[in-house]
């Protein structure tokens, strides 16, 4: 009966693990916004551009975050999981 709750306990945090890592590669790689939940460690004075570190992902972000900018958001990204690149992309 224990085992049984600790898995069940198990499998909903890696499900909800799961959701955030596709809520902010989809908010980064198709909005072309920053990611939701992840910090911004080493971040650039432009307001968003740097390294986010989430729960075992993370992206390098480049972009336009200032107020007046013409084109504002992510313009390029690297998304890494566990520390290897997944997806690289660039906003034209």
């Amino acid at each position: 009966n224990v085992k049984k709750k600790i898995l069940i306990l198990i499998t909903i945090i890696i499900v909800i693990w799961f959701g955030m890592g596709i809520a902010d590669f989809n908010n980064v790689s198709r909005q072309f916004e920053k990611p939701i939940f992840c910090i911004l460690v080493n971040g650039a004075d432009d307001g968003g551009s740097g390294n986010y570190i989430g729960l075992g992902y993370s992206f390098e972000i480049e972009g336009n975050f200032m107020p007046e900018d013409e084109f504002p958001g992510v313009t390029k990204y690297e998304a890494k999981i566990f520390g290897i690149v997944v997806k690289t992309g660039i906003r034209d």
